[in-house]
């Protein structure tokens, strides 16, 4: 592991071949080093971050799950993630993953409680570190996992949830007048879609033909920049069937659209031009007052009352797993213990 003085600079650099994530033979250069050693740690740490095994420390999986999770997560969740590892690496940065014990954490966690964060962000940095162990884990092959006996700290978010009846919602659309609101309204609630898929429909996502709509994108609003990222999930990216009078009121909302072509966004508003109608009509309409994302569970709620089927719910909405959609919905459906009790009296007789 040999290291190089650069004479014009007067620094040193370090200079190596390593195999990449592909197999093939690259070269790695890095300068700017006052010390030799200092040029001969990089390259250790360097080559070190690309195994995986006992050595691989927390910091190096830290980054490696950052680095391949960014390409498949919204912009958002990377930059949550990023800042609750901003309480676990100081302590675990250079750590090896099989040398993290059940008191080094529980140690860690009392000094995370002595912050006086809020109980849910807590509970939120103490999942990324179980999520990003775990991802470790894994890769190295570690049979234990130090976690298993720990309590979790903090509370998980726990809002409750809110919907408008559909006699609640024609109540209130009523008073909707402003033809980008109105509509962007009627599909946040006859479709369930969530307010960044909305936000990212182009015309070419509509295929009015077959009444559907392809979400495959969502746009979030970031340092006053939109992005267009992936959907929330994998599952995520899916045809919603829309009804007939949907269809109609999109084909004459997308007629009203000058140059309107396959690129062309449907709903180039804010979100606060939604939330500031629902909030002023709400009262007038005599409605509970609810968030934006609140239509979304109040699609849903719509659709148990008519009887629909958790897992075609889940389809529908882009859940990853149908035990989410019934862990959020699942106290919406009537209890059917007699309906079932009466089948099994049929089929016994």
């Amino acid at each position: 592991m040999p290291a190089y003085y650069d004479t014009s600079t007067k620094t040193w650099y370090c200079k190596f071949y390593y195999t990449d994530w592909q197999g093939q033979k690259r070269q790695k250069k890095k300068r700017g080093f006052k010390l030799q050693r200092e040029a001969k740690q990089w390259e250790a740490e360097f080559l070190a971050s690309l195994r995986y095994d006992d050595q691989t420390t927390f910091g190096d999986i830290a980054s490696q799950y950052i680095e391949e999770m960014t390409p498949r997560r919204r912009y958002n969740t990377i930059k949550t993630y990023t800042t609750c590892l901003k309480h676990i690496l100081p302590t675990f940065q250079d750590i090896p993953l099989s040398q993290i014990t059940e008191a080094m954490i529980v140690k860690w966690q009392n000094h995370l409680l002595e912050k006086g964060l809020s109980d849910i962000y807590t509970n939120k940095v103490d999942t990324v570190f179980r999520t990003v162990y775990k991802y470790g884990a894994r890769r190295c092959k570690l049979p234990d996992n130090p976690f298993e006996s720990i309590q979790k700290i903090g509370r998980a978010s726990s809002k409750k949830l809110e919907f408008w009846t559909l006699a609640q919602y024609q109540a209130f659309i009523q008073y909707i007048s402003n033809p980008v609101v109105r509509m962007a309204y009627e599909i946040l609630y006859y479709c369930g879609l969530r307010i960044g898929e909305l936000f990212a429909l182009t015309a070419a996502d509509v295929d009015l033909e077959n009444n559907i709509i392809h979400i495959t994108k969502s746009l979030q609003r970031v340092n006053k920049q939109d992005i267009i990222t992936p959907p929330k999930s994998q599952k995520g990216v899916r045809d919603v069937i829309i009804p007939d009078f949907l269809t109609k009121e999109l084909a004459n909302y997308m007629g009203m659209i000058y140059d309107c072509r396959g690129e062309t966004r449907l709903f180039e508003i804010s979100k606060q031009s939604l939330y500031y109608p629902m909030k002023k009509y709400s009262a007038a309409a005599g409605v509970p007052r609810i968030r934006i994302h609140d239509l979304r569970h109040s699609h849903v709620a719509l659709l148990i009352e008519q009887g629909i089927s958790p897992l075609a719910i889940a389809e529908r909405l882009g859940h990853e797993d149908v035990r989410i959609t019934l862990g959020t919905y699942g106290h919406l459906y009537p209890n059917k213990q007699h309906e079932i009790a009466d089948i099994l009296d049929k089929i016994r007789n």
